[in-house]
């Protein structure tokens, strides 16, 4: 079996998360290498990633594969348009499009609550559990849209979106800028043919 097949075949550890819905979400596709691999592939994977993650929404209790369907035709395109707002890819307004439909398909609307001051969210309609989970998610990739600390660590192996934590921050951590350090290292001496 392939280093692929090893990764594909076991369960994700999911041990890269962010933290945030919209990066968690993103980062469902990582890279090995330079090759990117796709985590999300059955049920079982997305149960055991909705387990991990950081979500804005109560937890769906079941997934199916149609719910399958449904992550990854929202994840692919929140995932370019993260990775535009870094640089990394162009931006597309078909994208765009996508997420702001996913956010409207759950409306909501600010009501009064049940004591004076208060203010309550509220859906409107009656969606299922990953409908709303979907469209929060695509809030979420929204509002990160809009910081002016989203990264993408582009280190040799990772390819995870990130916030940086400091202005000069260029690594999502320290083991990708020790191989980001060491792969310029390499490129910088001559190789035994060159002499």
């Amino acid at each position: 079996m392939s280093g692929y097949d090893d990764l594909v075949a076991e369960t994700p550890s999911w041990v890269w998360l962010e933290g945030h819905p919209a990066l968690d979400f993103a980062n469902t596709v990582i890279r090995r290498g330079w090759t990117e691999l796709e985590l999300i592939h059955s049920c079982a994977d997305l149960e055991s990633w909705l387990d991990a993650a950081t979500l804005p929404a109560p937890r769906p209790r079941r997934v199916v594969q149609a719910d399958v369907e449904a992550f990854l035709a929202l994840r692919d395109p929140a995932l370019r348009l993260l990775r535009a707002a870094t640089g990394h890819g162009l931006w597309s307004a078909a994208d765009a499009e996508l997420v702001n439909e996913a956010i409207a398909s759950v409306p909501v609307i600010e009501a009064l609550g049940a004591t004076r001051g208060v203010i309550e969210t509220r859906t409107l309609g009656s969606p299922s559990p990953f409908a709303l989970l979907l469209a929060r998610l695509a809030g979420e990739v929204r509002d990160a849209l809009t910081s002016d600390v989203l990264a993408l660590c582009d280190a040799p192996g990772c390819g995870q979106l990130f916030f940086r934590r400091r202005p000069n921050q260029a690594w999502c951590g320290p083991p990708c800028g020790t191989r980001a350090r060491v792969a310029r290292h390499q490129q910088k001496r001559p190789r035994a043919t060159d002499a």
